[in-house]
């Protein structure tokens, strides 16, 4: 696996100093809709040595869990937008995003991921499993 933080951040729709953070990410979740729209930021502080283990143990198996449990199915992942916090910076980027580039940096489908890393409930209730 070859993963590129830089690759990843260089997806986000906005960047902003790490200081502003509640106001930005209250200004995000207005512009997108706010409380209606059930729109949902997952924060997460990047290590200094942010490496292809952490991408997929500490961002992406915990970001697919979170979305299936909270009805943000993948791959849309609606309504759910990833806030990253990497130094003095807050990079945010849409989860779907994060997601496809996860997709891509482990080189498999998004449906691998969601059996990898998610709930199991909707495969379940498809299928009538308990």
């Amino acid at each position: 696996m070859k993963f590129e933080l830089s690759s990843l951040l260089g997806r986000a729709f906005q960047v902003a100093p790490a200081a502003t953070a509640t106001a930005t990410l209250a200004e995000i979740r207005q512009q997108r809709g706010g409380r209606e729209a059930r729109i949902r930021g997952y924060e997460v502080v990047v290590p200094e040595a942010a490496d292809g283990a952490w991408f997929e143990a500490g961002l992406l198996r915990p970001l697919v869990y979170f979305c299936e449990s909270s009805r943000a199915p993948l791959p849309a992942c609606a309504g759910v937008f990833v806030a990253l916090f990497s130094g003095d910076s807050l990079y945010c980027v849409d989860a779907a995003e994060v997601i496809h580039f996860g997709a891509e940096t482990l080189e498999v489908d998004v449906d691998v991921l969601v059996q990898r890393f998610g709930t199991g409930e909707v495969r379940h209730a498809l299928r009538g499993e308990d």
